[in-house]
């Protein structure tokens, strides 16, 4: 896939390039302006607790002691992030050995047939893949059946002891590849995870590959998407994107028991994958540690999973992973561990403590319930000049928060998600004093469909309910009692008012995304369809798009043409897929408009929709083509002021037309008109020449086009090429899902 792809250094003071055996490496330091506002934030903070202890209440000892804990605790919290994210790694692994193959485990339990089946056909089509295993731990007989008739190795037990970590073990002892890459029965492999990953296994200290892991299922609980803004950004964006790289740094990246490889000796050295805790990753990894191994972070996405769809699954998730973290600081201590570097050491306390925030959160959202109701203040009100050392120390916090995310963290979504999970968080502590066996929880995957909030939510309710109610009862209070000084009372009322609006915000989505109405997941990824002539219809081609296993839409535009039955052929990278599909809906769209219809597919047998599906699962292609971003790079404000006083870029629909390269010829493609750019998809290569230029309605256009972005996507077995051309002088360079946005020197150039 990378074969016409050209490495370069990074141009940029704050990063730092070295090659050696291990490919090639670079550092990206924190910016200058970053250095300025953890220093201002030092400084501040060192001024504001001299001024802020003294102001400790005696008359609300409780309360007072509440308050300068979770403010202690955000501070060192703060400070931890910046030490993770100090410096950010990034790496290229050097050239896969001849001859190095690697094996592949993909886990399950419990989960569908359809699920397994898609990830399968992912795995199969990874270069330098000797075999595939399908891990059953619940020895079931599809499970059996699906895996001869797709051609893959299958191992089941009916022991189910040590969950996920035993199933693993058990796999280790029957099979005998030095390298393993493991990933959940959700996770499909691009074609080249090898490729990009066994390389760093030159380097005999290496015990681990972890790449990040991804989820195609942008409408998740997890995901916050918006169209205009082009934005498809996921809660754990900041961990993959940037954590883990700086952990890299400290060569204390760890297992996320997904999308990495693991050296068989070096499992062998600690026994197998760690047993006793529910979080067989972390736990394995700090073992791997412990035992002076190395681990490696390969910031690329190579592998796209399920995100949790509801908040239930995103619960039963973050407990088990909360409960294990606890597990493992009961166990191997963390901090006094033997065999851990002090950078280790602190690196994975910063892990385990975040689950105490949710202890912090509580406090933050019910002391100003408590202030409004009770009179008492947790604090020695001065007025003005607490106020303003607090505010400047609350800023600079979230300035230095914000340069120190890389542009990832999105605030106002990170205070929502905080919100709905503190009292989870909250239980999961527990573990740390309560000797339970907890038992593994695989997280659901199933798409289901329900209505309203989930009765887990209580405490958020409760919690929105308080500050509701105590806004009106305080401000009567304060109007006939005067209980609060003037400042502090309006202080508290903004404070109970801003909780209850992230609150409200929070509860919203959650109830939004407990309604799954879909039985599948659509890509956004266009096609060619080509519609067969028949009885009530004319032989047409159509932009196929929302494409599934299932069916797929297109805009018609003669909706008469249409009859109950469509049968045609989509044009796929390894070929054409012959289909034959029921139109269930026809939707004009408006005036002089196209008609939008749906179709679901006629398949023969499970087997048919094998082509469709090896293409649809393993890329980032639906982010590509459509151009959507995790982080925007541009500045908040500056966002605001463009949503509100310009018009949204303009997008036009997909069509099909020709891209003429002179004496070179011609490409039949499909493509989009975004501005001044054009993003463009053709199943051949792009002529390697600047004056390409698009035929519209048979006549060729007289303006020449240059390419901005160029990039090939190996799937079902073939190639899809996109390029995004440009007029003028000034393109937008197109950024790609694949790789951080904060990576350098990875130029794409048009293969010749």
């Amino acid at each position: 896939m990378y074969e016409n792809f050209k490495f370069e250094p990074v141009s940029s003071e704050r990063s730092h390039r070295v090659e050696h055996g291990s490919g090639i490496v670079r550092l990206h330091r924190v910016s200058a302006l970053g250095k300025a506002a953890l220093y201002a934030f030092a400084v501040i903070s060192i001024v504001y607790f001299i001024y802020r202890v003294p102001l400790w209440n005696p008359a609300a000892p409780i309360m007072s002691s509440l308050l300068l804990a979770a403010e202690l605790f955000g501070t060192l919290t703060l400070a931890l992030h910046v030490f993770s994210t100090w410096c950010l790694v990034e790496r290229h692994a050097p050239p896969v050995p001849v001859g190095c193959e690697a094996d592949i485990f993909l886990t399950t339990w419990n989960e569908s047939e359809t699920m397994l089946r898609h990830t399968i056909l992912a795995a199969k089509q990874v270069s330098h893949c000797r075999y595939v295993w399908l891990l059953d731990d619940g020895d079931r007989v599809e499970m059996a059946e699906l895996a001869a008739e797709l051609g893959v190795k299958y191992v089941s037990r009916r022991d189910r002891s040590h969950a996920k970590a035993g199933n693993l073990n058990n796999a280790l002892k029957k099979t005998d590849a030095e390298f393993v890459a493991i990933f959940d029965c959700d996770h499909a492999p691009a074609p080249d995870f090898f490729d990009r990953t066994l390389g760093y296994f030159n380097d005999s200290s290496v015990a681990l590959v972890q790449t990040p892991q991804d989820f195609y299922n942008i409408d998740s609980f997890q995901h916050r998407t918006s169209e205009k803004g082009a934005e498809a950004w996921h809660e754990q964006t900041l961990f993959y994107r940037v954590i883990q790289a700086g952990k890299d740094y400290w060569n204390a990246t760890f297992f996320c028991g997904s999308c990495a490889i693991v050296r068989r000796s070096s499992m062998e050295d600690i026994g197998g994958f760690a047993t006793g805790t529910i979080t067989e990753d972390m736990h394995t990894s700090l073992r791997l540690h412990k035992a002076g191994w190395s681990a490696v972070y390969h910031a690329e996405a190579l592998a796209f999973g399920l995100s949790p769809a509801d908040m239930e699954q995103y619960e039963t998730q973050r407990l088990r992973w909360g409960r294990g973290a606890m597990q493992v600081w009961n166990k191997e201590g963390i901090l006094t561990a033997r065999g851990l570097s002090l950078p280790q050491r602190i690196a994975y306390f910063t892990s385990a403590i975040t689950y105490f925030e949710g202890w912090q959160k509580a406090v933050v959202y019910l002391m100003p319930i408590a202030v409004l109701l009770t009179g008492k203040m947790p604090i020695i009100w001065t007025g003005v000049p607490f106020m303003t050392i607090f505010m400047l120390w609350l800023l600079t916090g979230m300035l230095v928060n914000e340069i120190f995310s890389r542009g990832y963290s999105k605030s106002l979504y990170m205070e929502e998600y905080n919100y709905l999970r503190f009292y989870t968080f909250m239980r999961a502590t527990l573990a740390l004093v309560i000797p339970v066996n907890w038992k593994f929880k695989v997280t659901p995957k199933q798409l289901t469909s329900r209505s309203g909030l989930p009765m887990i939510l209580w405490p958020q309710l409760l919690v929105v309910g308080a500050a509701i109610t105590a806004i009106p009862i305080g401000a009567i209070q304060f109007h006939q009692f005067g209980y609060l000084p003037f400042g502090a009372f309006v202080a508290n009322l903004l404070w109970a008012t801003l909780v209850a609006v992230i609150a409200i915000r929070a509860l919203r989505f959650a109830s939004a995304r407990a309604s799954q109405r879909r039985s599948d997941h659509r890509f956004n990824i266009p096609l060619i369809a080509k519609l067969d002539a028949g009885t009530n219809q004319q032989s047409q081609i159509v932009i196929a798009d929302e494409v599934s296993s299932n069916g797929f839409s297109f805009c018609a535009d003669e909706r008469s043409d249409l009859g109950a039955r469509l049968s045609g052929t989509l044009a796929l990278p390894g070929g054409s897929q012959a289909f034959s599909a029921d139109v269930i809906q026809v939707r004009p769209l408006g005036s002089g408009e196209p008609s939008r219809v749906s179709v679901r597919f006629c398949w023969a047998d499970r087997s048919a929709a094998d082509a469709l599906d090896s293409f649809l699962y393993g890329s980032t292609l639906q982010w590509d083509v459509n151009g959507w971003a995790e982080a925007i790079q541009t500045p908040y404000v500056m966002r605001v002021i463009r949503r509100h006083l310009f018009k949204p870029l303009f997008k036009g629909r997909w069509r099909h037309t020709m891209l003429d390269a002179g004496h070179l010829g011609q490409v039949e493609c499909i493509v989009r008109e975004e501005g001044e750019t054009f993003r463009v998809l053709s199943l051949k290569p792009f002529p390697s020449t600047s004056a390409l230029k698009l035929i519209n309605d048979g006549q060729t256009a007289n303006e020449s086009l240059s390419l901005a972005g160029y990039r090939s996507y190996a799937s079902g077995g073939g190639v899809l090429h996109m390029a995004v051309l440009y007029s003028g002088e000034n393109p937008a360079l197109p950024g790609y899902h694949r790789e951080p946005s904060w990576v350098g020197g990875e130029v794409a150039r048009p293969a010749l």
